[in-house]
């Protein structure tokens, strides 16, 4: 029984690199991209994203329109981890027999929403029959200069953007049948998350990050991948991680910690990157730790707890 999403990419991974030859221009699995080396500074990133009803929508609170969106949004956030530009990308779905071409309009207006935004081409792509809605796509992008989860080092700053909580308290919310309208942020950011499209160039051009990952599965697990990749370790202050006021009204009433939200919740979309670059210029970027030679540490005034990174799995 298969127990545990990563280590069964990670047995994927050793099966894949030992039954192929390596390439020096390839590099694959083990990032948010697959990178193409195509001259010294241009380079081809590759990523799929599956989407699965009632795995990562439910359709009882979901539109089909932001079933669509989040589709695009969770393959568009992979190109921009990697420190790229979206070019293009191919859909494909699997469709529910009672389905009308009407519904399938409405699950590619979120689609083409998404893409349109973040200037990406629908170049393609399949459809077939299926038991469930399922939406695959695979996308394309380029940068000059890959950044990848590997090159984090002992002293580099640790950053996030924006602020993260509000999809999962988004997700409960809709869970519960909750008052949507007492949480409007949350219940968005869980339907249409959008990746940070406009502070990708500041953070490549001008912070020059070490590492990056975009948080899909929570910021704990997804900094753990960096580390994992780069062989070190980090060192969190709790109290530096933001939270929307939004989130912080919810725990206040519920006398919960904002961080049981902020260090675990998955499909956010935000990015967390390392720099050795002292950044204090950007609102929308927060200095949240250090990296450091090994161990996982969280810091919340004098005290320290030693932790092992969790976050959403599939297979947990």
């Amino acid at each position: 029984m298969i127990t545990s999403e990563f280590k069964l990419i990670e047995s994927i991974r050793k099966k894949v690199n030992l039954l192929q030859n390596g390439s020096e221009n390839i590099f694959g699995i083990g990032d948010d991209c697959a990178v193409y080396r195509i001259s010294d500074d241009r380079y081809g990133l590759f990523s799929t994203d599956i989407s699965v009803e009632n795995v990562h929508f439910n359709l009882d609170y979901t539109s089909l329109s932001d079933a669509g969106y989040r589709s695009m949004a969770a393959n568009v956030s992979d190109i921009y981890a990697m420190g790229g530009k979206p070019v293009l990308a191919l859909v494909s779905i699997g469709i529910p027999p009672q389905y009308t071409e009407q519904m399938i309009d409405e699950l590619y207006d979120g689609i083409l929403t998404c893409a349109l935004k973040h200037g990406t081409f629908i170049a393609g792509g399949d459809t077939s029959k299926s038991d469930k809605l399922v939406v695959n796509i695979s996308i394309y992008g380029e940068t000059c200069r890959p950044v990848y989860r590997k090159g984090a080092e002992a002293g580099d700053r640790i950053y996030v953007t924006g602020n993260t909580g509000l999809s999962k308290l988004g997700l409960e919310i809709l869970n519960k049948n909750a008052c949507r309208d007492n949480f409007p942020k949350s219940v968005e950011k869980h339907l249409r998350p959008d990746p940070r499209i406009d502070l990708i160039s500041p953070i490549v051009n001008e912070y020059h990050p070490t590492a990056m990952i975009d948080i899909s599965d929570g910021l704990l697990i997804d900094l753990g991948h960096i580390c994992e990749m780069s062989h070190c370790g980090f060192e969190i202050y709790i109290d530096n991680v933001p939270a929307d006021d939004e989130l912080e009204g919810f725990c206040a009433e519920k006398k919960i910690a904002a961080s049981d939200y902020t260090l675990y919740s998955g499909e956010e979309y935000e990015l967390i990157f390392t720099a050795k670059k002292d950044i204090k210029d950007n609102e929308h970027i927060r200095y949240i730790g250090n990296v450091t030679a090994s161990g996982y540490i969280l810091i919340k005034g004098d005290s320290q707890i030693t932790i092992e990174p969790a976050g959403y799995d599939h297979f947990r």
